[in-house]
C-alpha cells in the first residue's frame, strides 16, 4: 500500500499496549434454538455450517442492500451468538430486528457491558495467549474470557466478568487509547458503519466483499438480490482506501469532491486522529485514487491512496 500514514508503525507497540473497555462498541447476546438460522436469513455472512468458539464478521443491510450495521459475531454455541457491533446502532439494530424475530425461536438482549480493546505484544502475553494465532476466525477461550484476533496486535475481549478485569493504559490516556484504537481499525482496512452512515452505503463501497464479510454462496438475505446482482454481473463504482488529512476530528459521513470541478468523488468512513493529522478509511470511485480531493463545504484536503485496500485473508497475524 503506497501513502500509508501508518508506514513506520511496524507494530501496535509503537502506538499503545494496553486494554481497556470501548465505550464505542456494544454487545448483544441472541439466544434460541433458531440463532443461527435467523442471522443466515439476515446477513450477509454464512451461518450454515458453524462451530463453537468461530468468529464470523459481516452486516445486516436493509431491502435496498444498504448497510445497516457492521458486526463480528462469536458463537458461543449453535443456540447462543454474541454480536460486537458499534454502540451508537445498538438500539436501532435491536429494533430493526426485533420485527422479524418474532417469526424465530430465538431472543435479542443488550449485554450490559461493552468489550474491551486489547492492543499490543505485552497486553496479549497478560492475558496468555499468542498474537500469532494461527486460525484467524477462531476465538481464544483466556481466563478472563474470550479474545477475538483482528491483527496487528489488537483483540477484542468479551469479559465473562467485567468486573473481575482491571485497565492497564501503561500511562496512557483512555483518549489515546480510543484513538489508537480507531487507527489501528483503519490501517486493518476495517470499515465500521456509525449512526452517521448507516444505509448510506452497498457492501462493495466498503470492500466488504473482497474481506470474505459476504457469502455469494448462501441463500436469500435482506437486500441479497441487490448486493448479488453487483457481484454477479456489475462493477462497484466505488472501493475502500486508506487516506490521510493534516486535520483532527473528522466526522463520518462527510462528502469529498474533486478539487476541478466540485464533483462528488467519495465520502470519509472513518477517521482516527493520528501525529498532528488523521489516518482515514474512504470510499471513492477509481477516478479519485493517488489524488488529493477536498472535503465538501471545508477547507481541507484529503490524500487518497494509490489503490484500494488489499485484503490477503480476514486477519493478519503477522
Amino acid at each position: 500500500m503506497t501513502d500509508n500514514p501508518l508506514a513506520a508503525v511496524n507494530t501496535a507497540d509503537e502506538l499503545v499496549n494496553g486494554w481497556a473497555p470501548l465505550a464505542q462498541e456494544a454487545l448483544l447476546r441472541l439466544e434460541g434454538q433458531d440463532a443461527c438460522k435467523f442471522l443466515q436469513g439476515q446477513t450477509t455472512a454464512d451461518f450454515g455450517q458453524v462451530n463453537a468458539l468461530d468468529v464470523i464478521p459481516g452486516a445486516f443491510c436493509d431491502v435496498k442492500g444498504r448497510v445497516i450495521a457492521d458486526f463480528r459475531a462469536l458463537i458461543v454455541d449453535p443456540e447462543t451468538v454474541i454480536l460486537c457491533v458499534m454502540e451508537s446502532l445498538a438500539d436501532l439494530l435491536s429494533g430493526h430486528l426485533t420485527k422479524y424475530l418474532m417469526f424465530s425461536k430465538a431472543e435479542l438482549n443488550r449485554i450490559p457491558e461493552p468489550p474491551w480493546g486489547v492492543v499490543g505484544s505485552e497486553a496479549h502475553h497478560h492475558f496468555d495467549v499468542d498474537q500469532k494465532l494461527s486460525e484467524g476466525n477462531r476465538v481464544a477461550a483466556v481466563a478472563a474470557g474470550w479474545l477475538i484476533p483482528l491483527g496487528h496486535q489488537t483483540s477484542l475481549l468479551i469479559p465473562e466478568d467485567a468486573k473481575q478485569v482491571e485497565i492497564n493504559l501503561n500511562n496512557k490516556s483512555i483518549d489515546e487509547f480510543e484513538s489508537a484504537w480507531r487507527a489501528l481499525a483503519c490501517l486493518r482496512g476495517e470499515a465500521r458503519i456509525t449512526s452517521s452512515t448507516t444505509g448510506k452505503y452497498l457492501p462493495q463501497d466498503l470492500s466488504y466483499d473482497l474481506a470474505g464479510w459476504v457469502s455469494f454462496d448462501k441463500g436469500c438475505y435482506t437486500g441479497q438480490e441487490i448486493i448479488a446482482r453487483l457481484h454477479w454481473r456489475g462493477t462497484p463504482k466505488r472501493r475502500l482506501y486508506l487516506g490521510s488529512a493534516a486535520v483532527k476530528q473528522l466526522s463520518e459521513g462527510l462528502k469529498l469532491v474533486n478539487q476541478t470541478d466540485a464533483r462528488a468523488v467519495g465520502s470519509i468512513v472513518n477517521a482516527a486522529n493520528y501525529g498532528s493529522g488523521s489516518v482515514i478509511l474512504v470510499e471513492a470511485a477509481e477516478g479519485a485514487a493517488g489524488q488529493d480531493v477536498n472535503i465538501d463545504e471545508m477547507n481541507q484536503t484529503v490524500r487518497i491512496n494509490d489503490a484500494p485496500i488489499a485484503y490477503f485473508s480476514d486477519v493478519e497475524t503477522s
